[in-house]
């Protein structure tokens, strides 16, 4: 069907707002002309040959200003003597500053290690250390009933000192108890492999897989300090380093 023209008018009104008779059909609509609450715009289209078709729109009008409320939450809890800030229209609002969370440095430091930890755990250089360092399993058990095990005399100052080395450096990997932490970091307790004293040294002191060099700035006396505790505690006992 062929449109004849369209006619839109504003509530109840007998008279259009305006009459297109022309495609493009477009009408500019000035609602601060419109009082302020609910209306319905009124849409007939007339054909050609007779016959129209009504289209009700309604809609809210609502020119006023926004009031801003500066100092006062919605749904807030409060108390005392309150100042408040009150602003009409859209002003330009003050940045807030960032209160960062305590909370997000307990998160952040979880998810680090927790990266970490998985790396270390499923890297091949993890694996290389373990494999190296972890105690065979015959060799590491307990001498039977009626064998001996090599003694040694070592030097109780040496061997405080290395604890102190060991507690400040070592033992938050390898524990207290040198049980460590396997996969990543192996056990020190009831270690066949202590016995080569040079290995010890060479990987306080530079590192190996997961393990960072802790010793590098070690000086000799300490790295012989804190290897012959290593060889001597723990249920070992392969003697001072030399």
């Amino acid at each position: 069907m062929v449109v004849d023209r369209i006619e839109v008018y504003l509530d109840g009104a007998s008279e259009p707002l305006a009459v297109l008779k022309e495609p493009p059909y477009r009408l500019n609509l000035d609602t601060r002309k419109i009082p302020d609450g609910e209306h319905v715009l009124r849409v007939v289209t007339h054909f050609r040959g007779g016959g129209q078709e009504v289209r009700e729109i309604p809609f809210t009008v609502n020119n006023y200003p926004d009031v801003i409320v500066l100092g006062l939450d919605e749904g807030g809890e409060v108390a005392g003597t309150l100042e408040l800030r009150l602003a009409v229209g859209e002003p330009e609002l003050p940045v807030e500053p960032v209160r960062f969370n305590p909370i997000w440095y307990v998160v952040a430091s979880v998810v680090v290690l927790g990266g970490i930890w998985a790396y270390f755990a499923l890297s091949p250089a993890a694996e290389k250390v373990v494999t190296e360092l972890a105690p065979p399993a015959q060799e590491a058990q307990a001498p039977k009933e009626g064998g001996s095990q090599a003694t040694a005399s070592v030097d109780q100052a040496l061997m405080e000192k290395g604890k102190s080395i060991y507690e400040a450096n070592c033992a938050a990997c390898h524990g207290a108890d040198g049980q460590g932490m396997p996969p990543v970091m192996p056990a020190l307790a009831g270690n066949a492999n202590l016995k080569d004293a040079q290995m010890i040294l060479s990987v306080v002191k530079n590192g190996r897989g997961a393990m960072p060099p802790v010793g590098a700035a070690f000086s000799e006396e300490e790295l012989k300090a804190v290897a012959t505790y290593i060889r001597n505690s723990f249920g070992n006992n392969f003697g001072p380093v030399e």
